[in-house]
């Protein structure tokens, strides 16, 4: 696959929780979950998981090619899991996590799989397909709405933030709850799949909810129109443009968020089905 890609942390202060890979095989984009000030019985932390669990999905899914992409993550996440296994307390609530999306072609069709709230928006010749999953609104969405509404940074939003998640450490990975990347293999069970036939994809862009949001949030341009500026311009100028519109609201009264910006990601694929053959 021939893959561009673009990654901007959401501030100078804090690590990039955000991991991008890709070979000519797959192409897998990991949004770590961050933990405010909680402990993780993890010494790594969140961005070591992102990392970790990228380079093991793009193992996984070249050892057997065809796999289906939810046992692909399912050994991912065992791996990840066993690395750290003897060092870290993996049955702690906040054991690093983090969301996934993966695109991988295999024969006459595009395989994708999502797991909580990155985005996968695939262009073809009749439109566009986003993929989503947003489980997890349904469950913490007043706890949510509440931390975005504080003043970014102030005391009042870091109580709300560790409010939210606990609760949301509470309800990963537990059925009634919602399903996340973690300690927890049989997460991946939970995504979200499906393909589309190859020969009508023209391109593909998987991301995170930083990135994302140019569209779902701030709705600045729709998907037909977001994805053809990001076939002229590149994935950098998408994220340019995220960070131009957070800059203009930064007391984040126009659109809500828990921070101005948050980490950001984006990797478009282009003329896939034509590269492919």
């Amino acid at each position: 696959m021939d893959v561009s890609f673009a990654l901007l942390p959401g501030s100078d202060q804090n690590p990039n929780e955000d991991a991008v890979a890709a070979t000519a095989d797959v192409l897998v984009v990991i949004d770590g979950v961050s933990t405010s000030r909680l402990a993780t019985g993890c010494i790594h932390g969140t961005p070591w998981y992102a990392n970790a669990l990228a380079a093991q999905v793009v193992a996984a899914a070249s050892q057997e090619p065809g796999k289906d992409l939810r046992a692909v993550l399912f050994e991912a996440l065992r791996s990840v899991a066993a690395s750290h296994a003897d060092t870290c307390d993996l049955t702690s609530d906040g054991t690093p996590s983090a969301t996934v999306a993966i695109a991988r072609p295999s024969g006459d069709r595009l395989d994708y799989l999502v797991l909580s709230d990155a985005t996968i928006a695939i262009e073809t010749k009749t439109g566009v397909e986003v993929i989503s999953d947003k489980r997890v609104d349904a469950l913490v969405g007043e706890l949510s709405s509440a931390a975005k509404k504080a003043v970014a940074g102030s005391e009042e939003q870091k109580q709300r933030l560790e409010k939210l998640i606990t609760t949301q450490r509470k309800l990963r990975n537990v059925e009634g709850g919602y399903w996340l990347a973690g300690a927890v293999p049989e997460a991946a069970e939970h995504a979200v799949v499906g393909s589309v036939p190859l020969r009508e994809v023209r391109s593909i862009a998987v991301m995170t909810d930083g990135a994302s949001c140019l569209v779902d949030v701030y709705a600045l341009m729709d998907w037909n129109h977001a994805l053809r500026m990001l076939a002229v311009d590149g994935p950098g100028a998408w994220l340019r443009r995220v960070r131009e519109a957070e800059q203009a609201d930064t007391n984040k009264k126009r659109w809500p968020r828990y921070k101005v910006s948050d980490d950001a990601t984006i990797a478009l694929c282009r003329e896939l089905g034509t590269s492919i053959g």
